[in-house]
């Protein structure tokens, strides 16, 4: 993480926080994940993407119940000091996603217990940054929830030893940027009743992909791509509150990403497809879907899906 020394907003702290891909991770597992904030924050993911989740005090019977400790940072050093308060709490996850630069930033209030990682490696395999702007006056107590320890624990951030290898990651996502070369293209995978939309394309017709495209010179955003493929593909129009982001992968062939969306709703059982495009479409299930002939990136996504199918309706 670094601070940066900026006095435009004097009440405001800028942080950059790097997160290294699932192969250069701290292997050991560290249990004070789940913790709340003592000031307001705003976080957004400025190079690849960072995996958020969001939990709510709660004391039934799927929430998990942990110590709660306080927190006193060392500014500077990467150090805190955990506090046992002698209590637990009990949280419950109500919320998680990929969050990727196309997201609006995220505020998270004080008091708000949270986690952010690094996200699943099939999603993202490659350093990620998040600018992140927090309140410099705290409003609560900042506090984390782990197991029982008995005493005060000193929390140590793992150092970056080599800062040129992420800097590098943020230097090659500018020079695509400025030089046009940040191709993408965005696929949506549309759920109904628990069945999958897949389709074999003219380009790609021994595959089963989901619906989407490349990029066009007036699509300011991978979602905005995602939107125009499915309107223009199946003649549906998509709300972009209901779709969730599942991250990016390379693209399979050429430079760029694929980012990748889930919409979960009532579609026709029949969409009228645009023929110069799409060779068929069909309802599968999601083993089916797993089973078919895909390429890497639409295999990726299926899996990610797949861990989460219970968010999307898709129990077995």
């Amino acid at each position: 993480m670094f601070r940066l020394p900026l006095d435009t907003f004097p009440e405001w702290g800028i942080r950059v926080h790097l997160w290294p891909p699932a192969g250069k991770r701290r292997t050991d597992s560290d249990p004070f994940i789940v913790h709340s904030h003592g000031w307001d924050l705003l976080t957004r993911s400025v190079v690849g993407c960072v995996r958020h989740a969001m939990y709510d005090v709660d004391d039934g019977a799927t929430a998990v119940w942990y110590d709660s400790f306080t927190v006193e940072s060392s500014p500077g050093t990467g150090v805190s000091v955990l506090s046992p308060e002698g209590r637990s709490t009990s949280v419950r996850m109500v919320s998680e996603w990929d969050a990727t630069p196309q997201e609006s930033p995220l505020h998270i209030p004080a008091g708000r217990f949270h986690t952010t990682t690094g996200p699943h490696e099939a999603v993202w395999d490659s350093w990620s940054v998040t600018l992140v702007a927090t309140e410099h006056v705290a409003s609560n107590d900042s506090r984390v929830l782990g197991p029982s320890k008995g005493n005060a624990v000193v929390n140590e951030r793992a150092a970056i030893t080599d800062p040129g290898v992420p800097l590098s990651v943020v230097d090659h996502a500018y020079e695509q940027r400025v030089n046009g070369s940040n191709q993408w293209t965005s696929f949506v995978f549309l759920i109904d009743s628990g069945r999958i939309l897949l389709a074999r394309t003219r380009r790609y017709p021994r595959y089963w992909h989901p619906v989407g495209g490349q990029m066009e010179s007036w699509d300011d955003t991978p979602l905005d791509t995602a939107r125009r493929e499915v309107r223009e593909e199946l003649g549906i129009d998509l709300d972009a509150g209901e779709m969730i982001s599942i991250g990016c992968l390379p693209r399979d062939e050429g430079p760029g990403k694929i980012h990748a969306w889930v919409c979960v709703g009532a579609f026709p059982a029949r969409p009228e497809v645009q023929e110069e495009e799409i060779h068929e479409v069909r309802w599968t299930t999601l083993e089916e879907a797993l089973r078919a002939d895909s390429l890497a990136a639409s295999h990726g996504f299926l899996t990610t899906i797949s861990d989460r199918r219970r968010e999307f309706g898709l129990e077995t």
